[in-house]
């Protein structure tokens, strides 16, 4: 299995390749789900390639943030000036025109969700080699793509969890306009909330970080090809640390305890998990602690107002970082700055107040922070003859590959060059990305003087065209792909006349109403075995109505599959598309002959995706402004005009986090609230087999105030809110006063 490294900067791209990664993914300035990220450009980029290609290092170049529209030719440079690259990892379908120009292969990021082989078909159609599938994939989905298709299967093995559903997040956008699919989340998931169920209080979506260290075997055994530590973020120590400790039991050390702990000096958050393939919610989720934890170290067994004492059970070094835990939550931290020390004994510096009894846990090894990264070089041989006619020869051989130069000698008239004058020589190898292994000078008795400059020269000729091969050599074997068997020509769709409104609904009671309006109907469905058990209800109810879709959800996994496509079965022919919030469904709509509509989870950020994916309609990502909207120039897409809007989706269980219940005694009683200091978030579920939650936004969409300035169609979420489906249409199509504490969503204020 391959074991892939992040990178974040250049010494951390050092710390990578020396501690045996085969290949590292990493973001160039501009166009990347990481922006903190620095260090590499369009400049400098094939500089940093060719060392890491040097090395026999992979790179794969993440293009995994949406594009506007406007940003779409800047795009297209980026990407031109990265295709010496293994493979870019993708993110935003409606960019990959562009990458179908070029002939690196494409790898799905898991900001596309995949997560069952309907999603991965759907991909491999599109061109790509390899999808990086969701966190929450489960097991035997994964058993299923790796069988029945050509996929290369990516897993994330270590690192941070994000909450919500594959990233997929509206959340730190909504509040602050930091988008996360621009790759500028604040992480608003790692604050306290207070639950509405039973009024507990903690990090209530911040889940711990995930260590699969024990587990590569059971990936291996299932057909997972590509091992990814996440932590592009991260420090460089980080970077060395984690990937040195998987690429050691990769190579037949044993996944122990010992392995474990050396991970948790690195970062750990709330204690390891397994993630959600191994783990359920109580491991997955860490309510009480939602920063690094870092590894125990002690005891605090005084505290005055010139410090605190601590017992320890490692040493202590001055610039440490530590933390105090008191009942498993967070007491406080400081830096380390002894006053004194009596063996294990040491009085540190610290302001404030720390409970007698608190753990201390190490989060900073300061000599682990402060070790210099150097690249390690590359062993080489270099080899010197001189021929009877005096032709010298110097070469250079490393990883296989062998490059000669070639120069001339004179005969000596004084002192003639030794052996060991040239070994020397040869052996200067400098800042060159090679180390001397073996010198060998050759001779064959003759007295020859050549200048050392001369001398030096050949050498440095010989190293320079020995790494030029050694790249070459990588490169002539890197994988290709030809993207234009993937390219297909699309009639536009001709620009319809009428408005069209689509209303989304989770109440049968709700569609009565509509039936006799010419109102595209999306029913939601939020419970499939109560849906099932009334299906024939709402297939009376829908009988000769104008246009109604069923809104699928972003989660299919497992066996759940069977539950939707029973409910696709059974409404053939009454119903006329879906509304897709991941591409699984694109799949389905093709499969079962409907029209198909990309939801707001799909991100439609630029003209292009419709046209790639093959879908009907979109509804435009409401992290777009009216103006963004304009710039795409597709009249037949839909703004989100009214609703709550959904800003996360959540496999974990809530309930559970709450209250501790299993689901053999399951304390789900009916939507409940997650409140922060300044607002209530409705928490939704939606059960197939499993259960799943969203996370919706306090303020309601209603752009009322402004429907004069909007003429595109119109999407309506009813979805919990009491109002007249009727008394919405009229009013976000001609205009009123909006909803009171309302808002546009981005429409005029737009995300970075």
């Amino acid at each position: 299995m391959e074991l892939l490294a992040p990178v974040g900067s250049v010494r951390a791209l050092y710390a990578a390749i020396n501690s045996g990664a085969d290949a590292v993914y990493l973001g160039v300035d501009g166009f990347n789900a990481r922006a903190k990220a620095q260090g590499f450009t369009t400049e400098n980029i094939n500089g940093y390639i060719d060392l890491c290609h040097l090395h026999g290092v992979k790179v794969y170049i993440t293009f995994n943030t949406a594009v506007k529209e406007k940003e779409l030719e800047e795009f297209e440079r980026f990407v031109a000036a990265c295709t010496r690259a293994d493979a870019f990892i993708v993110a935003d379908l409606g960019t990959l025109d562009i990458f179908y120009k070029f002939n690196v292969p494409l790898h799905a990021s898991t900001q596309m969700g995949v997560n069952n082989l309907e999603g991965a078909l759907f991909l491999q159609k599109k061109g790509f080699t390899r999808v990086v599938v969701a966190r929450e994939t489960a097991r035997e989905d994964i058993i299923a793509i790796k069988k029945n298709t050509s996929l290369e299967l990516e897993y994330f093995v270590h690192g941070a969890l994000c909450v919500s559903y594959s990233g997929s997040c509206l959340l730190s956008s909504m509040m602050s306009g930091d988008s996360g699919n621009r790759g500028r989340c604040n992480q608003p998931c790692r604050l306290p909330y207070k639950s509405s169920i039973n009024g507990k209080e903690g990090y209530l979506l911040s889940p711990s970080e995930q260590c699969l260290i024990t587990k590569l075997n059971d990936l291996r055994e299932i057909g997972v090809d590509s091992l990814k530590i996440e932590g592009r973020l991260k420090q460089p120590h980080y970077v060395s640390t984690v990937v040195s400790g998987y690429r050691k039991v990769l190579d037949g050390a044993k996944a122990d305890k010992n392995a474990v702990s050396e991970l948790k000096k690195a970062f750990n958050r709330g204690e390891f998990t397994c993630g959600y393939m191994f783990d359920d919610t109580k491991e997955i989720m860490s309510p009480k602690v939602q920063s690094n934890i870092g590894v125990a170290v002690g005891k605090v067994v005084a505290c005055d107002k010139t410090g605190v004492t601590v017992k320890a059970t490692q040493e202590l070094r001055d610039g440490d970082g530590l933390k105090l835990l008191y009942n498993g939550e967070e007491a406080g931290g400081f830096g380390v700055k002894i006053l004194k020390r009596d063996k294990d004994i040491y009085k540190l510096s610290a302001i404030g107040s720390f409970p007698i009894g608190a753990e201390v846990r190490r989060t900073l090894d300061s000599q682990m922070a402060d070790e210099e990264i150097t690249l390690k070089k590359i062993k080489a041989d270099i080899f010197f003859e001189c021929d009877e006619k005096l032709n010298v020869t110097v070469s250079a051989s490393a990883l296989g590959t062998t490059a000669s130069v070639y120069g001339r000698a004179e005969q000596a008239t004084c002192r003639p060059l030794t052996e060991e004058d040239i070994i020397s020589s040869l052996r200067k190898l400098g800042d060159t990305p090679f180390e001397s292994k073996c010198v060998k000078a050759c001779l064959s008795g003759q007295n020859i003087f050549m200048a050392k400059s001369v001398l030096n020269d050949l050498r440095r000729k010989a190293v320079a065209v020995l790494e030029h091969e050694i790249v070459k050599r990588y490169e002539s074997g890197m994988q290709k792909r030809d993207h234009s068997i993937f390219v297909k020509d699309r009639s536009k769709v001709a620009e319809r006349k009428e408005r069209r409104v689509i209303v989304n609904t989770d109440d049968f009671d709700a569609i009565k109403p509509l039936c006799s309006q010419k109102i595209i109907i999306s029913y939601q469905i939020y419970d499939f075995s109560q849906f099932l058990s009334k299906i024939d209800i709402f297939l009376s109810l829908i009988e000769n109505t104008f246009e109604v879709y069923l809104h699928l959800p972003p989660v299919v996994r497992g066996g759940e599959m069977k539950v939707v496509r029973d409910i696709l079965d059974k409404c053939k022919g009454k119903i006329r598309g879906l509304i897709c919030e991941n591409y699984y469904a694109v799949t389905l709509a093709e499969e079962y002959g409907l029209k198909a509509v990309a939801g707001i989870r799909l991100n439609a950020f630029n003209s292009r995706l419709k046209k790639v994916s093959g879908m009907d309609d979109i509804v435009f990502s409401p992290e777009l402004t009216l103006r963004e909207i304009d710039n795409i120039g597709d009249k037949n897409g839909f703004v989100y005009a009214y609703g709550i809007l959904p800003v996360m989706t959540l496999c974990h269980c809530p309930v559970q986090v709450s209250t501790g219940c299993s689901c053999n005694n399951c304390a789900y009683s009916g939507d409940f609230y997650y409140r922060d200091k300044k607002a209530s978030y409705l928490v939704k579920r939606t059960k197939i087999k499993c259960c799943y939650f969203e996370l919706h936004n306090p303020a309601i969409v209603d752009i009322s105030a402004k429907a004069d300035k909007i003429r595109y169609n119109l999407y309506i979420n009813m979805v919990n809110c009491k109002r007249d489906p009727l008394e919405v249409i009229d009013s976000v199509t001609n205009g009123s006063a909006a909803q009171p504490d309302s808002n546009c969503a981005h429409l005029f204020r737009g995300v970075k």
